[in-house]
């Protein structure tokens, strides 16, 4: 009995250590890979304020040689003058640049997660309108503009274009950047020449006996994605809210019915609660001050804040708050297609009944997404996120348009 005794006890206390290391060992992986997604992100806020703030003051002050200086200025002026509308044709797109491996640690850091209602028929063409906007779209940049949510494989087939302001292709080398992962500006323009690329891909067909190659005239399977509330939107991104300005934004709509392409209403839950914001009323100074820069340059510098490093320098002089985004979940969820009856319009004018038709089925399409599954969703978030499920739950309101 004694040795069977001390046998069981050596074998419990053998069990227990090696649960113990399997949990030191997971630890130690969370706590890399979390350090992983941080850096990531961390190196994506740094390229972004060098590209805009560092780069060209240092090609056209700091250069070691003269004749960067002035290959630079050549650079800024050929895609001022030369190479402007690039940025409305869809093309230099690199489809690898979207596979990279940190894409995926950028995910994780939220997570971004894609889910689809409804398989897309590849031989169509679509707009997705993308909602919220919340501070900077991260939703949207990391399910259009990368493979991180594996949008790829969710609809094979599909070529899409995210769209964006066109001040973003003013920096240098962003603009390559954006370009090379497929991201446009969004103009009307550019919206028509995305829709209606034609796939440089040929197909065989049979004609007369013989096997021939011929290019499709058709454009098909080219999609779109359209961020509908744009910087107005932003200035209403609060944590717990869905207030969307889309009550009278049709010009997407008017897009869809000229191209004759499917739209597909699309929501980021969880878009709006990676940042806090500074409150800013309706009448307020803040809100008016906002709206005076955004008549001025067409971007609405928002007044926002998330989350700090864990540790150092930075989190003991701020505390807990800084500009890096909150781990919230963003679950990004597209809904059912919405048919154009009609007939592509072309550049004929399309009735304002039609018009006022469709943008109604897309309003109340989007309210029934948001509604079937904001709660559902809202309990997808971080067991380490700073607010719990329930407080969270009743911070919830009902999706708004403005």
């Amino acid at each position: 009995m004694i040795e069977e005794s001390s046998g069981s006890s050596l074998l419990s206390a053998f069990a227990k250590r090696e649960e113990n290391a399997a949990k030191s060992v997971n630890e130690d992986v969370y706590r890399r890979e979390h350090a992983e997604q941080v850096g990531i992100v961390v190196a994506m806020y740094a390229f972004l304020i060098s590209a805009i703030f560092i780069f060209p003051p240092f090609f056209l002050f700091f250069a070691p040689f003269e004749w960067i200086k002035y290959l630079f200025l050549f650079y800024v002026a050929w895609y001022f003058v030369l190479d402007r509308d690039a940025c409305e044709k869809g093309t230099r797109f690199l489809g690898w640049t979207r596979r990279l491996p940190f894409w995926r640690l950028a995910a994780g850091y939220f997570p971004v997660r894609l889910h689809k209602s409804a398989d897309l028929d590849p031989s169509k063409n679509y707009i997705f309108g993308y909602h919220p906007h919340g501070v900077i779209s991260v939703g949207a940049l990391l399910t259009f503009a990368s493979e991180a949510t594996g949008f790829a494989n969710a609809f094979p087939g599909i070529d899409v274009r995210l769209l964006t302001l066109s001040v973003n292709f003013f920096f240098p080398f962003t603009r390559e950047v954006l370009m090379a992962l497929g991201i446009n500006s969004v103009t009307r323009s550019s919206v028509e020449k995305n829709l209606l690329r034609v796939s440089s891909s040929a197909k065989k067909v049979k004609e007369e006996g013989e096997e021939k190659e011929e290019e499709q005239q058709r454009p098909r399977g080219n999609a779109v994605v359209i961020v509908v509330g744009g910087a107005n939107e932003a200035m209403d991104a609060h944590p717990g809210t869905a207030i969307l300005t889309l009550a009278k934004r049709k010009g997407f709509v008017r897009l869809a019915l000229k191209t004759g392409a499917t739209l597909v209403p699309v929501f980021a839950f969880g878009e709006n609660d990676i940042f806090d914001q500074v409150e800013n009323p309706e009448g307020g100074v803040l809100r008016a001050f906002q709206k005076r820069v955004k008549s001025l340059i067409g971007i609405t510098p928002p007044a926002f804040y998330g989350r700090s490093l864990s540790r150092g320098v930075l989190r003991r002089f701020f505390g807990k708050r800084g500009v890096l985004p909150k781990r919230q979940s963003i679950e990004v969820v597209f809904g059912k297609p919405l048919e154009i009856k009609e007939k592509p319009y072309g550049n004929d004018q399309i009735p304002e009944d039609v018009v006022d038709k469709y943008h109604k089925e897309y309003v109340n399409a989007l309210r029934n997404l948001y509604e079937l599954h904001r709660k559902s969703f809202h309990r997808m978030k971080r067991t380490d996120s700073f607010e719990d499920f329930a407080s969270r739950q009743k911070k919830m309101q009902p999706i708004r348009f403005k």
